[in-house]
């Protein structure tokens, strides 16, 4: 398995006393019940491959035992590490759907003046929802903005780009806009 493969979530959290984990989907997760293993990356310790006992959903989590860790206090200090799998162990992603990984890294274009307008950092899920983050060219402002067709028409992944539509409305919202953290709680 190569480690870093595919990112397919990150543990947020612990359920009930025998070590099952709270893992919030980094995209899609048609992988629930067909992933046999795991690599766990926690800071900057060494990957940890781990294989799958049990997966099954949760709402707009996934629920996950690993071999291994069968007790709340071992599955506590997990909390926060990122899950890898293998992409040929994942079935693929429809046409208009990407891993997160794939996305991150890309040039955000804007669709009426093709300026560059930043980069993806991150693609955040939330409640059935994905969310880009956008970290904005020559400032340290990130945004974070519906992942939806309607905003993002172009989805070039040879090109390294994807464009943006209406980002000026997004930067002029009188509201208190969406942020990361607040898609973390």
């Amino acid at each position: 398995m190569s480690i870093k493969d595919v990112r397919i979530g990150k543990i947020v959290g612990c359920h009930g006393v025998r070590g099952d984990l709270k893992v919030r989907p980094a995209s899609d997760s048609d992988w629930v019940g067909v992933l046999k293993e795991v690599a766990l990356q926690h800071g900057k310790a060494a990957p940890q491959v781990l294989k799958i006992k049990k997966t099954w959903k949760h709402g707009p989590l996934i629920l996950m035992h690993l071999e291994g860790i069968d007790s709340r206090n071992a599955a506590e200090p997990l909390i926060g590490a990122l899950l890898f799998a293998d992409r040929d162990a994942l079935p693929a992603p429809d046409e208009d759907e990407f891993w997160a990984d794939d996305l991150i890294g890309l040039n955000v274009l804007d669709t009426e003046t093709n300026r560059k307008r930043g980069v993806v950092k991150d693609l955040l899920s939330s409640g059935g929802q994905d969310y880009l983050e956008i970290q904005l060219e020559e400032s340290d402002q990130t945004v974070v903005i519906p992942f939806l067709e309607r905003f993002f028409p172009i989805v070039d992944l040879e090109a390294g780009h994807i464009t943006i539509d209406l980002l000026s409305d997004f930067l002029t919202m009188s509201t208190a806009p969406v942020t990361a953290d607040r898609l973390e709680q």
